[in-house]
Parts: structure tokens; C-alpha cells; sequence
């Protein structure tokens, strides 16, 4: 089985990470890939670290060499998507590649998985609309402006919201929780 996942220079370390670890550990192959990089190009991480200010702080996280060519990808050899959150889904809301990958992915019914600013994406891609989901309560206007509705959870819960094909959730704390319901829609 394969899964595709979105990245971007800035991505949230962890909600890049460990999804790939997990679903390694189930022998699932995790496609990484960024729009006009190729297999072995290097996208830097982000760590986003709450330290009791009013939003999280960000510091490099670890430097991440990509495992696929964005061009090379054929859409129809994936069972799924991941969508992680950080800094890359603010940029690549405006690029079209990206958009319509996502809407693929939900025109074909496949289980998604996004998490934090993930749902920028969705929003952007016009998939929310008549939907419920979760995402980092900076991005609830995103999610309402893209059609959805807005589920709220503390934003360093372990919570996580499952709506037909869509689980989403609002930070990496509740990656656990958001990758057991992504494996339960994978059929696994």
C-alpha cells in the first residue's frame, strides 16, 4: 500500500515524522513529496514548541530529504493522503498542483489525513464545504470560510474529529489518536 504526503519547506517536524514512522511500521510506503522538488532534495522542518505565550513559538526543526519527484507522482497508485501542518500549507494554498491533488483524493472517496494548518489546504481546494473538521483554532476561519464547519477541541488535546473520509485534528499532540482513525479508514 501507498500513501502520499504532502510537505513543504517549514513543515510541522513532528506531524512529518511520525506519521511516516507509523505507517512504515504497518509496511505502508510513504511517497513524500513538494511541488517543483525532486527525490533527494532537501525541505527544512519546523518544531513549534508551546511555552505559555499566546501562540506557539517555532524554531528549525530537523532537515528532511524527500523521498519522491512532485512531477513523477501518479495519483491513482495511492491509497491515501496526509496533509501536515505548519508553515507550507500558507504558501502552497496558492498553487494549483497541490489543490488539485487534494480534490482528487476526495472526488475518489480516499481516506485523508490532515492535521493543524493542513485544513488551509482543504479550504483552499474547496473539499470542506458540507463538511465537519478539526484543524489549529488559528485556522477555524479558514475552515468556515472554505464551507466547513468548524469543530472545536483545545488545540493541545489529544482530540480528534472523523467525518466520512476526512479525520482531521488540531496539533500534533493528538497525532496518535488522528493516525489510529487514519489506519481504521485505510482498512488496515
Amino acid at each position: 500500500m501507498k500513501i502520499l504526503l504532502l510537505s513543504g519547506d517549514y513543515i510541522e517536524d513532528y506531524e512529518l515524522y511520525v506519521p511516516i514512522k507509523a505507517l512504515e511500521m504497518l509496511d505502508i510506503d510513504v511517497h513524500v513529496v513538494c511541488p517543483d522538488k525532486k527525490t533527494g532534495d532537501i525541505i527544512q522542518t519546523a518544531l513549534h514548541i508551546v511555552e505559555g505565550w499566546q501562540t506557539y513559538s517555532e524554531r528549525p526543526g530537523h532537515p528532511f530529504e524527500l523521498t519522491h519527484t512532485f512531477a513523477d507522482i501518479k495519483l491513482d497508485e495511492y491509497a491515501g493522503l496526509v496533509v501536515p501542518g505548519g508553515r507550507f500549507p500558507e504558501y502552497q494554498r496558492y498553487d494549483q498542483r497541490v489543490l488539485d491533488i487534494i480534490k482528487y483524493f476526495f472526488e475518489h472517496n480516499k481516506p485523508v489525513a490532515a492535521i493543524c494548518h493542513g485544513l488551509q489546504l482543504l479550504s483552499a481546494a474547496g473539499v470542506l464545504k458540507g463538511r465537519s473538521c478539526s484543524a489549529f483554532p488559528m485556522c477555524k476561519l479558514d475552515v468556515i470560510a472554505g464551507g466547513g464547519e468548524y469543530v472545536e477541541f483545545e488545540a493541545f488535546s489529544k482530540n480528534v474529529h472523523v467525518d466520512g473520509n476526512l479525520v482531521s485534528a488540531p496539533a500534533y499532540p493528538a497525532i496518535g489518536v488522528w493516525l489510529r482513525e487514519f489506519i481504521k479508514l485505510l482498512k488496515i
